[in-house]
């Protein structure tokens, strides 16, 4: 299968230009030109890798780094700019990115998305089936014995922090007590919230085609 790219570059012939080279390497490129447009996408198809200028307009492409994060802290980034700027280079690797000046001229450009590519597909081997759907307000949950608050949800997985910052154990059972909801989960992955500080944890339901099931799914979809 091949990889998802979300291309962000607010300068149309950088754009296209960068589409083209991605394009010949093999890879399917949703290419924007806003930030905004690049919000929208980051949420609805789930690229494998995020390629944006640093320049953005009004915005920047640390901006869209730290709302990746926020919605998809496993998702690989690489930054471009036309010089280097050691500011930018630290700000770039403190948010786990990777920052390549003068990208279409530079050799490395390539490889570093086909590294990034590489280690996604490594570090992500379950394929997601649902769209994710974040949560407004408090839903309150609990994790094994602690209490735990979700932060997004779909049919086959949620992500969620704990009160008890330790990391979660590989299966546990995740408790929506308003909703009388019980299931089964495993852990798929651990990473620290870029702004909050918060432990975040995503797992997947380990009760696929089970009644628990069915009550999650009645559970998503009564509240959307």
């Amino acid at each position: 299968m091949r990889a998802l790219i979300l291309l962000v570059d607010g300068t149309r012939t950088t754009l296209r230009r960068t589409e083209a080279l991605l394009s010949d390497a093999g890879h399917l490129v949703a290419a924007v030109s806003s930030f905004e447009r690049a919000t929208s996408l980051l949420y609805s198809v789930s690229p494998d890798l995020l390629v944006a200028s640093i320049r953005l307009g009004t915005f920047t492409g640390l901006h869209l780094t730290t709302l990746s994060r926020q919605q998809n802290p496993q998702l690989p980034i690489i930054l471009t700019h036309a010089s280097h700027d050691l500011v930018l280079e630290r700000e770039a690797a403190k948010q786990g990115a990777t920052l390549i000046v003068n990208h279409l001229e530079n050799p490395a450009f390539l490889h570093s998305v086909q590294t990034a590519l590489n280690e996604h597909r490594r570090t992500q081997p379950m394929i997601r089936r649902w769209r994710r759907k974040l949560v407004s307000g408090l839903v309150e949950a609990r994790v094994a014995s602690a209490a735990a608050r979700i932060l997004d949800i779909s049919y086959g997985g949620v992500r969620l922090t704990c009160e008890e910052q330790g990391a979660l154990p590989a299966a546990f059972v995740v408790t929506v007590p308003t909703a009388g909801v019980v299931v089964k989960a495993h852990l798929v992955w651990t990473s620290r919230s870029p702004t909050t500080g918060e432990l975040w944890s995503g797992a997947e339901l380990a009760d696929g085609g089970s009644s628990n099931t069915d009550q999650w799914r009645g559970f998503i979809d009564a509240i959307y």
